[in-house]
C-alpha cells in the first residue's frame, strides 16, 4: 500500500514538474539576471524617493526575495499542466474583479485610491478611510497573468479550427469581458494595454488574416472617430477627469491643474543632465520631491535624474534585451502554447514600458501605469515574476526536445 501511495506522488510529481524533459542548458539565466538587475535599481530610486515613514524599499526587497525562490519553483512545473487549468483562472479573474466593482462589505470589498476603486481590501475597517489596514492588492495584475494563459490555451485547443472566424469573435469577447470590468474601475491604461497584448497575440495565433484585416480597415477610422467625439464638451464615454486628461495632453496651457505632474516631471527629467545627479555628485535638492507617485508611475523621472540621459538609455537597453529574449523563447518554444505564452509575455511587458516612459516624457496623456519590476507595487511585482518563471519553464522545453504527447481537449 505504502510503495503503490509513493508511486502515485511521484508520477503526479513527475506529470506536474517534468524534471525529465527538460533541457537546463536551455534556462535563461540571462533572462532572470536581467529582471533582477532592473528590479535592484528600483530597490535603490524607491529607498530614496520613499518618505521616511515608509518602507517601501523594505517590502519590495522581501518581495524580491521570496520572488527568487518563487521563480525557482514555477519554473520547474510544466507550461502545459498550468495551461490545463486556464478555464479556472479565467473565472478565478472575473470573481475577483467582480468583487472589486460591486462588494463593498467586510471581510473581502473593493477599495479606491485617487477615486479608481482598482484594488481589493482584506480584512481591514471598510469605514476607516486611509485608516484602513487590510490588506490590499490589485485584481487587475491577476488578470493580466490569467488572461495571457487562457488567450493562449484556447488558441491552442481550437488549433485545428483557428481558420474559422467564430474562434477570432470568441476569444474576442472572452477578451472584452474582463476588460470591460478593468475600465469601469476606472483603469483606462489597463485596459488600452490589454487589448494591445491581445492584438499581438491575435496577429501571432495564425488566424487568418482575411479576418483580422476588417477589423483593422474599420478599426483605425473608428478609433479615430471615437478619439475626436470624446474630446467633445458633450462626449458620455469617458468621465470627466478621463476626458480633462486626455485635452490636457493636446492643450497643455490650457489645463496647468492637469499636467503639473508630467511638467515637475519633464524638469527633473533635463536637470539630470548627461550623466545624472549620483554620478555628478549632486547632493542639492531632488526634482522628483514635486512629483507625485513618483516611487511607482513616475519611477523613470528618477532614472533619469540619478542616472541622466545616458543611464535612462541604458535601462531601455536592459528592457529591450528583456523584451529579446523573451521573444526568443518564443520563437524556440517546443509547441504553439509555449510560443503563444512567451509572445503575450513579451508583448505585455512592451507595451507597459511602452506607456509609462511615454507618459513620464509626456508623450502620452498622464495615465497610471507601473514600469514592470521596476516600480513599486507588490501585486504586479509578484504576477511579473510569475510570468517570467512560465516563461523560463518554456526555455526549458526548447523545439530540440521530443515531444510530449498531448492530451486531447474538446472545446464547446
Amino acid at each position: 500500500m505504502l510503495n503503490k501511495i509513493k508511486d502515485f506522488i511521484v508520477n503526479l510529481f513527475n506529470r506536474i514538474i517534468g524534471i525529465k524533459r527538460y533541457d537546463f542548458k536551455s534556462y535563461s539565466v540571462l533572462l532572470l539576471a536581467i529582471v533582477y538587475i532592473i528590479g535592484f535599481i528600483g530597490i535603490y530610486l524607491i529607498s530614496i524617493l520613499q518618505d521616511s515613514d515608509e518602507n517601501l524599499a523594505q517590502k519590495q526587497i522581501a518581495a524580491y526575495a521570496a520572488g527568487f525562490f518563487l521563480i525557482l519553483f514555477i519554473s520547474m512545473i510544466d507550461y502545459h499542466f498550468i495551461g490545463k487549468y486556464y478555464i479556472i483562472l479565467y473565472l478565478i479573474s472575473l470573481g475577483l474583479l467582480l468583487v472589486c466593482r460591486f462588494s463593498n462589505s467586510y471581510p473581502i470589498y473593493g477599495w479606491a485610491h485617487y477615486d479608481a476603486r482598482r484594488w481589493i481590501k482584506i480584512g481591514g475597517d471598510p469605514s476607516a478611510g486611509i485608516n484602513n489596514t487590510g490588506f490590499e492588492f490589485m485584481p487587475s495584475e491577476i488578470t493580466k497573468m490569467a488572461m495571457i494563459v487562457f488567450i493562449a490555451k484556447f488558441f491552442d485547443v481550437c488549433y485545428k479550427k483557428i481558420k474559422k472566424i467564430w474562434v477570432m469573435l470568441l476569444a474576442m469577447v472572452f477578451m472584452a469581458v474582463p476588460t470591460y470590468l478593468i475600465m469601469t474601475q476606472t483603469d483606462l491604461s489597463t485596459s488600452i494595454v490589454l487589448v494591445a497584448m491581445f492584438a499581438v497575440m491575435l496577429f501571432a495565433s495564425e488566424v487568418p488574416m482575411k479576418f483580422i484585416l476588417p477589423f483593422v480597415i474599420v478599426g483605425v477610422p473608428v478609433a479615430a472617430g471615437l478619439f475626436w467625439y470624446v474630446i467633445q464638451p458633450d462626449q458620455v464615454l469617458l468621465k470627466p477627469y478621463q476626458q480633462r486628461r486626455i485635452l490636457a495632453a493636446l492643450h497643455p496651457e490650457m489645463f496647468p491643474e492637469l499636467t503639473y505632474q508630467q511638467d515637475n516631471a519633464a524638469s527633473a527629467i533635463r536637470s539630470g543632465g548627461m550623466i545624472g545627479k549620483m554620478l555628478s555628485g549632486d547632493t542639492g535638492v531632488r526634482g522628483t520631491t514635486y512629483v507625485p507617485v513618483k516611487e511607482s508611475d513616475f519611477i523613470f523621472t528618477a532614472v533619469a535624474e540619478e542616472f541622466g540621459f545616458i543611464g535612462s538609455i541604458l535601462i531601455i537597453a536592459l528592457y529591450m534585451i528583456l523584451i529579446f529574449l523573451i521573444i526568443r523563447i518564443a520563437k524556440r518554444a517546443k509547441d504553439y502554447l509555449g510560443m503563444m505564452i512567451a509572445i503575450g509575455t513579451g508583448a505585455l511587458f512592451s507595451f507597459q514600458v511602452f506607456i509609462n516612459i511615454g507618459v513620464v516624457t509626456s508623450l502620452l496623456p498622464n495615465t497610471g501605469i507601473a514600469l514592470p519590476f521596476m516600480s513599486s507595487g507588490l501585486s504586479a511585482l509578484l504576477m511579473n515574476l510569475i510570468l517570467i518563471a512560465i516563461v523560463l519553464n518554456v526555455s526549458l522545453q526548447p523545439k530540440t526536445e521530443v515531444p510530449v504527447e498531448k492530451d486531447e481537449y474538446e472545446f464547446l
